[in-house]
């Protein structure tokens, strides 16, 4: 079957086409373009609906603030291969570099790095994003926004906080908002949030008890709801987790790296298989992605392959619907690259690839055309 593909990429003053539209097919891995927008700053990141009928993503505009200032989210309607404005709010600082729909999709959550800030949006019937957030000042509002303040052993990546990814736990309790530099996964009470966004500490991931400057980057979940993964950017981990509906207990870490890697790598995307079977983690310096299988009961984790990449920098990857092909950005080869996936023994081989695509990040994929 072939679907529409999403790609979301930076952009500057020579490369403005932020979204990418793309056609993939999901039976051969080949891809080809269809169309993009252009008309605001690095959409870097995007969250699509379960129907498919809406696309969110962070970007930048002018009209928000001056650079450093100029963040925001926007809301579009997919219409076939084609993307409509809805409308977009200002989140007040840099661009936010996550963002994601809570379970119920009746709400967005959002992490910016720079300056350590993370907070959500309540969604209208019409998928709109609700304007009573629109127009928020740059200073911090305590209802809709937090702000971290710290720093963590690993310097000069770690100097100050960095929320990097904002995730809803599956039942929809906790904002969960993983930070870089603190070296903590802090929860929030999600569930209660018209009464403003609050810390619970008792769910919180205080990461640095296993893996201390490690840098947590991105934290996903398991279909079954009671397993959670964590990709560690600073200490090239992954580690596992049981989510008890109260809090989260550790069950153990792996390095995603060969042993005896010696180069400078950075941990990057962290995705399951369609079935939760298996969990993949992309490495940006030893250009490749580790595959691990996963056992559903216990969170356990066995190294199944690592696969070198012709290219530099995996920063995001996807598989495609069916899991028989994984789409990579190669962000600083300009280059998007899809793979067979062989999931008996976790390697990937390329079949087709595409060059002259300035600085590739984010998938989604939509229903077959």
């Amino acid at each position: 079957m072939k679907y529409i593909t999403y790609i979301g990429s930076y952009t500057d003053a020579d490369h403005a086409d932020g979204v990418r539209i793309y056609e993939s097919d999901a039976e051969t891995g080949d891809f080809r373009p269809l169309g993009a927008l252009n008309t605001f700053e690095s959409p870097t990141f995007m969250a699509l609906n379960r129907d498919c009928t809406r696309l969110y993503t962070v970007l930048g505009r002018p009209t928000f603030g001056p650079a450093g200032r100029n963040g925001g989210v926007a809301a579009f309607a997919v219409k076939d291969d084609k993307l409509e404005f809805i409308n977009e709010i200002r989140t007040g600082w840099t661009i936010p570099c996550h963002i994601s729909l809570d379970p119920s999709e009746k709400a967005l959550v959002y992490a910016e790095y720079a300056c350590g800030t993370a907070g959500f949006a309540d969604l209208r019937e019409d998928g709109s994003i609700d304007p009573a957030f629109a127009g928020m000042p740059s200073a911090v509002d305590p209802h809709f926004q937090v702000q971290h303040v710290g720093d963590g052993p690993n310097k000069p990546r770690q100097n100050s906080a960095h929320a990097h990814c904002a995730v809803v736990t599956p039942d929809g309790k906790y904002l969960l908002v993983v930070d870089l530099s603190l070296d903590k996964v802090v929860a929030y009470d999600f569930a209660n949030r018209a009464q403003g966004l609050k810390a619970v500490p008792s769910a919180t991931i205080d990461t640095a008890r296993i893996a201390p400057g490690a840098g947590p980057r991105h934290i996903l979940f398991h279909p079954n709801g009671r397993l959670a993964f964590i990709v560690f950017e600073l200490g090239n981990l992954v580690a596992s987790y049981r989510y008890t509906g109260e809090g989260f207990e550790f069950v153990e870490k792996r390095s995603i790296l060969p042993e005896g890697t010696l180069c400078n790598s950075k941990a990057a995307a962290i995705h399951l298989s369609e079935d939760g079977s298996q969990v993949l983690c992309s490495n940006r310096g030893h250009d490749s992605i580790t595959a691990f299988n996963v056992d559903a009961e216990t969170g356990r984790l066995e190294w199944l392959a690592n696969t070198k990449l012709d290219g530099q920098y995996p920063r995001d990857f996807q598989f495609m619907p069916g899991g028989k092909f994984i789409l990579a950005g190669l962000k600083e080869s300009w280059r998007l690259a899809s793979y067979a996936y062989d999931a008996h023994t976790g390697k990937l081989e390329e079949v087709a690839r595409r060059d002259g695509i300035y600085r590739p990040l984010f998938f989604a994929f939509k229903n077959p055309r």
